[in-house]
């Protein structure tokens, strides 16, 4: 689920104003996913978007973030975000593997050198549901082209064997017949992700991005089919 895009992409347009007394972010999206799982099906869901914002703080349904930094150049904030729990198709493969949902804090540290950034992000499970931990690292590049404003962006996804297994794993005691115990490791895999965005309106906004993220050794559990994801949303927001 990429719910944070729309307030990133909300962010984008009223980077020149003060948000100071805070703006309202409403909008919907259609999101599709491709399921690694085997037997999964792949979804596609519309979902509601509601968010409040100023120039430092966001709370919305895709979590909360405030910026602690910001020189220009460098930027850095401390996040809450939910970790929905994966869905795994209800089939025989899948009967007494029990995942819940998550609560991930982190920080996150972006900086730009003229329409080029390199971004560090760092997160980790405060719940105790997965007792995991995930990074990234990635290099974006921005432009306008036309009416569109473009964020392209690869990189390598970083989780370690806790998230992984919480993600993908079979531990001893889950363990059935066709079903044979799995345990990964850390890992570090590669992905690539491109939004654009179109204002339609002084406050209002249409987006798309496309995802996809290798998943490496994961890959390799009796639970995946494939050895990739993909993931396309579509959004439609309004800032007041």
């Amino acid at each position: 689920m990429r719910l944070a895009i729309l307030s990133v992409a909300t962010f984008t347009l009223t980077a020149p104003m003060a948000l100071a007394e805070g703006d309202w972010i409403v909008g919907i999206i259609v999101d599709g996913d491709q399921s690694p799982y085997v037997e999964g099906m792949d979804s596609v869901d519309v979902l509601p978007y509601i968010a409040f914002e100023t120039e430092r703080f966001h709370i919305g349904i895709d979590g909360i973030s405030y910026e602690a930094f910001d020189n220009g150049s460098l930027s850095i904030d401390a996040r809450l975000d939910p970790r929905f729990a994966p869905d795994l198709p209800n089939t025989t493969l899948f009967d007494g593997l029990d995942r819940d949902d998550a609560i991930d804090a982190g920080l996150s540290a972006n900086y730009s050198f003229g329409q080029t950034y390199a971004a560090v992000r760092v997160k980790g499970d405060v719940t105790g549901v997965y007792d995991g931990f995930a990074g990234e690292l990635a290099i974006g590049y921005e432009t306008v082209l036309g009416p569109l404003l473009i964020d392209a962006s690869a990189g390598v996804q970083l989780r370690d064997a806790n998230l992984n297994n919480y993600l993908y794993g079979v531990s001893t005691e889950e363990a059935a017949d066709g079903r044979p115990a799995f345990k990964l490791s850390n890992t570090a895999n590669a992905f690539a992700e491109v939004t654009v965005l179109m204002p339609v309106a002084d406050d209002m906004f249409v987006l798309g991005e496309i995802g996809y993220a290798d998943l490496g050794e994961a890959a390799d559990s009796p639970l995946v089919a494939d050895d990739s994801r993909l993931g396309i949303t579509l959004g439609l927001g309004y800032q007041f």
